[in-house]
């Protein structure tokens, strides 16, 4: 889950991923809080839904902002959870106007 730099100001944006039972327990146990990776957009499939890639893991989001394909975002490690709390770098000390992503993981997708 990463984001490029871009000319105008973007939103605040933290992402919370939650997974299905049994999935996810070694993307977790990979993290530590506070670590910094990077989030990239594989696919956007319309009405605030997009597929993110995370540390290898592909991540449906839900209510994600106007994303393109092949953005990619500097995200830092906020909350272990669950759920798994990830927030933009540089957001650390803006609080406010947070648009929320909820995320599952999507077993199986390949990026094309």
């Amino acid at each position: 889950m990463t984001v490029a730099a871009a000319r105008h100001r973007e939103r605040t944006f933290e992402i919370r991923v939650r997974f299905e039972p049994g999935l996810g327990a070694s993307l977790y146990a990979s993290l530590k809080s506070g670590e910094v990776g990077s989030v990239t957009v594989a696919r956007t499939l319309g009405r605030g839904r997009a597929l993110l890639r995370y540390h290898g893991y592909t991540l449906m989001a839900h209510g994600s902002p106007e994303w393109k394909p092949g953005e990619t975002f500097p995200v830092y490690v906020k909350q272990l959870g669950p759920p798994l709390v990830l927030a933009r770098v540089g957001d650390r000390a803006q609080e406010s106007a947070v648009t929320t992503v909820d995320s599952a993981v999507v077993p199986g997708f390949e990026a094309a």
